[in-house]
């Protein structure tokens, strides 16, 4: 039989409490704010009232507990499977068998893999579970025979205990804050425009959003933001969340409604990578390389968020921010360099730099109806305007002819195809490479009848022939020094009756679908 845990005089000699008393540790039930679980796991009913009498009043850190009682290993074993926040466990060693409290730390530690709970092992029969051997075996952080388990040894364990696992939710939420820095920075290099990516921004800062004890980051919660960014009077808001959605692309001076928080932003004094609380929430503020300043608004507690995590996090976002616009000015030169070449080529052979412009933007509805994503379409669609670059090695006598060519002559300018390929195909940059193949097979027709190798079907690659559909029905509706533009309609029947011959039937169905949306873009790019 288990010795009883019962109290006697000398067990309330609490002097040992007094200095934590002194600095506020001890807190009245009106200043508990929350609790820590505590799971008493004992098959004597009293020890659970003395135990819970004990330590009613106890606080730490201006928590109190929040008791849980259990009296088998089974039912233990239980409660654990249903609850993943357990702070400490009183747990007797003998309960419908000999060793059921053993069998509890073997299930909590290897079975559930929570090294968290912090277990208090108290026994009334030390034979059946000798200290050496079960402190050495066992993953535990205190062994109490129940005699020994007075007043003050339940109150210093408990505190042993709580700081204990205190010290590891502040590594373990450290741990996960460090994983989504690592998860959240990675992500923003994914994105293809700044609106793309100051939305990642504001919805990864929006998850540094810690609830009551929780160790875990708050995903998909709704919350009310937006990011603003230059000064105040040439600035816009770029994207927001909530109720400030309707306000995106709006100066923040002029919008009437938000006035006070305008007037609040201009009296505060930013510093770099700073967080100010403004109104009724807080503002991150950086400043990037290029000058672009950036201010993060979000409503909401700022003491509800682990700031220090934020800022590492702001630190390699400011870095992100810097790459990106770096790599934004490169993207947009080589577009405007690519585009320039595909206008040049165009004007060569006498056909209007607005040909390339409708093609391109032709061939991109085509990849959208495909479901090409919006940075392959992109690729493409600037890739598209390289078409017809092997013209570049064509003479001006073929190219410029205004009768019908001859057969020699017909031949000669095929090769373009193949020239246009070889000048692109070892390019480093992924968007030539695309363009050689664009270049080299978007005169192959659909049932093998094209050319420079008579490709069939689907060995003809897709993105030659979306483009071969936009520039073959842009060049009929348009003048040629050879012939005059067809009429809209009259093109339009055109493509119908050549698929599955020259058109991929497929496409050929997809481009009927869209065929106002293209007869807008023939209207608004004319020659």
């Amino acid at each position: 039989m288990d010795e009883k845990f019962s109290l006697n005089e000398e067990h309330f000699n609490l002097d040992f409490l007094v200095d934590d008393i002194a600095i506020g540790e001890k807190q009245s039930k009106k200043e508990k704010c929350e609790s820590y679980k505590i799971l008493i796991a004992d098959d004597d009913e009293e020890v659970h009232s003395i135990t819970k009498m004990v330590l009613k009043d106890f606080t730490f850190e201006k928590k109190g507990l929040h008791f849980i009682d259990s009296y088998s290993g089974e039912e233990t074993k239980k409660f654990f499977m249903e609850n993943d926040d357990i702070a400490v466990i009183f747990l007797d060693v003998v309960m419908e068998k000999n060793n059921a409290g053993l069998e509890v730390v073997d299930f909590i530690r290897n079975e559930m893999n929570n090294h968290f709970t912090r277990i208090i092992l108290r026994t009334g029969q030390p034979g059946e579970a000798p200290e050496e051997k079960v402190i050495f075996e066992y993953d535990i952080n205190d062994y109490r025979l129940k005699t020994d388990m007075t007043v003050q040894r339940t109150y210093t364990s408990m505190y042993e205990a709580l700081r204990s696992f205190r010290d590891l939710m502040k590594i373990e939420k450290n741990r996960l804050g460090l994983k989504k820095i690592i998860e959240a920075s990675s992500e923003l290099f994914v994105h293809n425009d700044i609106e793309d990516f100051y939305i990642s921004i504001l919805n990864q800062l929006m998850n540094f959003n810690e609830e009551a004890s929780s160790i875990i980051f708050m995903e998909n919660v709704k919350r009310n933001g937006f990011v603003y960014i230059n000064d105040f009077e040439q600035g816009k808001i770029v994207v927001a969340t909530g109720k400030y959605q309707e306000y995106t692309g709006l100066n923040l001076k002029r919008i009437p409604a938000l006035k006070p928080l305008y007037d609040d932003f201009k009296k505060t004094n930013f510093e770099e990578s700073s967080v100010k609380k403004v109104k009724d929430g807080f503002v991150l503020y950086t400043e990037g390389r290029y000058g672009i300043k950036n201010f993060i608004y979000i409503e909401d507690n700022s003491e509800n968020y682990d700031l220090e995590l934020i800022k590492v996090f702001l630190s390699n976002y400011s870095l992100s921010l810097d790459n990106f616009q770096m790599n934004q000015k490169i993207l947009f030169t080589q577009k405007k360099i690519i585009y320039t070449l595909g206008e040049i080529i165009e004007s060569r052979s006498k056909e209007t730099a607005n040909h390339v412009r409708r093609v391109s933007e032709i061939a991109d509805i085509l990849f959208r109806g495909k479901g090409f994503s919006e940075s392959d379409r992109e690729m493409y669609k600037i890739a598209s305007t390289l078409h017809d670059i092997g013209k570049i090695g064509i003479s001006d006598s073929i190219l410029l002819k205004p009768e019908k060519l001859s057969t020699e002559e017909f031949e000669e300018i095929k090769n373009h195809t193949l020239i246009g390929y070889k000048m692109l195909k070892d390019s480093d940059l992924e968007i030539l490479r695309e363009a050689a193949i664009i270049a080299k097979s978007h005169h192959e027709k659909y049932d093998g009848s094209g050319y420079p190798e008579g490709l069939k079907g689907d060995d003809i690659p897709i993105e030659a022939r979306i483009v071969s559909i936009a520039d073959v029905f842009d060049a009929i509706t348009h003048k040629r020094c050879y012939k005059d533009a067809w009429d809209f309609d009259e093109a339009y029947e055109y493509m119908l009756l050549k698929s599955g011959m020259e058109f991929d039937p497929e496409l050929i169905d997809l481009f009927k679908d869209e065929i106002d949306e293209i007869r807008e873009i023939i209207q608004k790019i004319p020659d």
